[in-house]
């Protein structure tokens, strides 16, 4: 609202002021002994104010929407130091001693310890509330639709157990007796909804491998900190000073609390799977890198290079060749490799379509052999290079059946090639054989004949990656049809299946039309295809082929994507 649009320096002005007036109060009661109900409740309202007044304050910094991970959780850090720092230099300096007194509180002993007193309290606001906010940054990151509503729920039930506190003057310690049941019944429901609220970290599961096993032993550390914060902080000098700032800072530090332990448990959970993880997103980020490099990209000897490169990276094979069909003299030439020497590619020219090249040849299938020991029929391989024991062989396929060459990949260890390994290596080898067509089909770019060929076969390409045939699923009966309005262009669809109860559904539209669009909708297509067998939500697949995305295309180019789900 246009009223909460305060100028900053009257905000700190107010803040200061206020501050200023309850601590001439405190000075006043200690002093007097003076106990007016009314003039407490007026002073517990500027502590409200103060607190509601800082927070529009932090609303005109960046902390208040800041999106990065990293720098939420160091600027947390960093105020979790501080705020010991505080405290503790605040302790060495005044030497603050609290006696029992009537109610829960405690009362201070001498005017240092009222000064303790007060300080505690600034601290409580000026730390706890931006380490808030930080936290539902946190929260905020890929958020829920009832994210929302349980922080409102949170907020309103925190604040009933902070005005009834005040009214009837009764510990939040969870007992319900007396007058005490009303507050604690709003502190145990905002308890409630603020544990819900710390249980939402998805953040974690986009950190690196490094970042979880980093975030993990920080964390650790974290729990023991903030478990101790209050006692050290807080407890004693705070609700002298103001019962609406200790209940405050009790619930601040109940949620700090509740945050960092789930979180370090989510962090311990996802550590086994973390490694996997990074290798999903590896894969798809070296497909949409190939699929951008190849589609720009027409130099042969620059393209099957990529290939080499990118593959051998991804799956970490030891020893890694892509071997091309020469048609003119028909045989296999071993046009890029890496980790071989001239003397053993000299060997594999001279075996041409012998042995496995002519067996996967022939089958025009993936072969994998996991361990060339118990297979005698490979033992040639071994002969040639007999650090391998196992290796994996998988024909790039052109349009019309033919094929155009073989990319190999070869482990020392045995069983080194597991079922990602195939699937990657079969995503490289199609994204190859596309991109060598069309360097062969452009050679002759000028020749308008030559030109027309490369769009039909172009247009082909792009049918082969939409799926050949319906799936079957429950009673549904499925048809499909799509028309391009020139011979290549940007319409997508696809079916993933993740069970036998669900079948996913994706259709996307690529802007614009022609070549362009086509390559776009190839590399959505990979990149989707990885992802699902990561990702069965709709809404998860599209949010990381986003995050993908977002960073290469080009700014004035945008795919439309809608992904359902029927059960």
């Amino acid at each position: 609202m246009k009223w909460f649009r305060i100028s900053p320096k009257i905000l700190i002005a107010i803040i200061i002021l206020l501050s200023v007036i309850t601590f001439l109060y405190d000075v006043l009661v200690y002093e007097s002994s003076l106990n007016i109900k009314s003039w407490n409740y007026i002073s517990e309202l500027f502590s409200l104010i103060i607190i509601f007044c800082y927070y529009l304050y932090l609303k005109t910094k960046h902390i208040f929407s800041e999106a990065d991970v990293q720098k939420n959780l160091k600027n947390f850090i960093k105020l979790l130091i501080f705020l010991y720092l505080f405290v503790f230099i605040s302790k060495q300096l005044l030497s603050p001693e609290f006696s029992s007194s009537a109610i829960f509180t405690q009362k201070p002993q001498t005017l240092l310890s009222l000064l303790y007193a007060n300080l505690a309290s600034l601290a409580a606001v000026l730390f706890l509330i931006p380490m808030l906010i930080i936290i539902k940054n946190l929260i905020y990151y890929k958020h829920k639709k009832r994210t929302k509503f349980y922080f409102m729920c949170a907020i309103i039930s925190a604040l009933t157990s902070v005005i009834l506190t005040v009214i009837f003057e009764t510990p939040l310690d969870l007992t319900f007796s007396g007058s005490s049941i009303y507050s604690n019944a709003a502190f145990l429901i905002s308890l409630l909804f603020l544990f819900i609220l710390a249980s939402r970290n998805s953040w974690i599961t986009y950190l690196s491998r490094k970042e979880k096993y980093y975030y993990f032993l920080i964390s650790a550390v974290l729990v023991w900190v903030i478990s101790y914060l209050y006692d050290f902080a807080f407890e004693i000098a705070v609700p002298y000073h103001s019962l609406a700032l200790g209940s405050s800072s009790n619930i601040c530090w109940f949620f700090l609390v509740f945050y960092s332990v789930l979180s370090s448990l989510n962090l311990m959970i996802q550590l086994p799977t973390a490694r996997v993880f990074d290798r999903k997103m590896k894969e798809v980020s070296s497909l949409h890198n190939l699929s951008r490099a190849t589609s720009g990209e027409f130099n042969f000897e620059k393209l099957v290079r990529m290939v080499i490169e990118m593959s051998s990276e991804v799956i970490e094979s030891s020893f890694t060749w892509l071997e091309i069909n020469d048609e003119n003299n028909d045989k296999l030439y071993v046009a890029a490799s890496k980790n071989l020497t001239d003397k053993e590619i000299s060997i594999l020219n001279k075996k041409s379509k012998h042995g496995i090249s002519s067996q996967i040849i022939t089958s025009k299938q993936t072969l994998v052999v996991n361990d060339i020991s118990k297979h005698k029929e490979y033992k040639s391989i071994r002969d040639w290079k007999n650090s391998i024991g196992s290796f994996a062989g998988i024909p790039l396929m052109a349009v019309n059946g033919q094929v155009l060459g073989i990319l190999f990949a070869a482990k020392t260890e045995s069983f080194g090639f597991d079922h990602d390994d195939v699937n990657m290596l079969e995503a490289y080898a199609n994204q190859a054989a596309i991109a060598l067509e069309n360097a062969n089909l452009l050679k002759d770019s000028f020749e308008r004949e030559r030109m027309e060929k490369e769009l039909q076969i172009a247009r082909e390409v792009q049918l082969r990656l939409l799926p050949q045939k319906t799936p079957q699923f429950k009673n549904i009966q499925i048809e499909t049809l799509t028309i391009t309005a020139y011979e290549v262009g940007g319409d997508y669809y696809d079916f993933y299946s993740d069970s036998d109860s669900h079948l996913g559904l994706i259709i996307g539209d690529v802007s614009g039309k022609g070549t362009s669009a086509a390559f776009y909708m190839a590399e959505t297509k990979g990149i989707i295809q990885s992802l699902a067998g990561s990702f069965s939500s709709p809404k998860d697949i599209l949010i990381n082929t986003n995050k993908i995305l977002y960073k290469s295309m080009e700014k004035k180019s945008f795919i439309s994507l809608l992904a359902a789900q029927i059960y």
